[in-house]
């Protein structure tokens, strides 16, 4: 039996105890391989998070990581944080055995969205609200599965939950990036043309790929 629910940031909570496992299990192996913090003072590795083990030795620093990528105390502050500061929204599945796959989105303009998440890449700031405009998008930050529970078909109903969270949070354009393969070939599958694809270096100055999906409201 299967249970797919949408929740505001204050219901979502008494999943936390499913969502953390979930999030750090899923972006430790890849395509993400976020396995511990960065501790090389110049942090070359990619997003400050490294593929080594804590303990393990770092053959590009010759250090040794001391903390793991995703601590659960740092993503109940930062979940909580999102609920609190901006429009935000949480989908997740379960199966008879537990949570499955969860996402959240929220709402903001393109500018807050590239000082938020592109820091690190500041020649992105135009870029994104060339892309985007000027008024407010559904910006698809997390998208995560449980694997151990349900080896495949996490994203069956892509296109069903997006839809389902922009109407939560009013939005007619929807917005993220991913490393994640599946996460380029679903929205073309379930939005076609309303669906754009723009590739990593090559039509995006950044290392992940980017998706916007417009008119969503008016496509399923």
């Amino acid at each position: 039996m299967s249970n797919n629910n949408f929740y505001t940031p204050e219901t979502v909570r008494p999943l936390y105890g499913e969502i953390l496992p979930a999030y750090q299990e899923v972006f430790a192996v890849p395509p993400w391989n976020e396995v511990s913090k960065c501790v090389d003072e110049q942090l070359r590795c990619d997003g400050g998070l490294s593929d080594v083990e804590v303990g393990g030795l770092c053959n590009t620093c010759g250090l040794c990581p001391t903390q793991p990528a995703y601590e659960a105390d740092e993503l109940i502050e930062r979940f909580d944080a999102l609920g609190l500061s901006r429009p935000t929204a949480w989908y997740a599945e379960q199966n008879d055995l537990g949570l499955t796959m969860a996402a959240v989105a929220w709402k903001a303009l393109p500018s807050e969205i590239a000082t938020e998440k592109y820091a690190d890449v500041p020649e992105i700031s135009d870029w994104i609200v060339d892309k985007l405009g000027e008024e407010p998008v559904m910006w698809l930050d997390e998208v995560f599965s449980n694997r151990k529970l349900k080896s495949r078909g996490n994203l069956q109903n892509f296109g069903g939950f997006v839809l389902g969270l922009a109407m939560m949070l009013d939005c007619e354009k929807v917005a993220y990036r991913t490393i994640e393969p599946r996460m380029t070939a679903v929205p073309k599958r379930d939005f076609g043309d309303n669906a754009v694809v723009m590739n990593r270096r090559l039509d995006v100055p950044d290392r992940r790929d980017f998706v916007t999906i417009r008119n969503i409201q008016e496509v399923l």
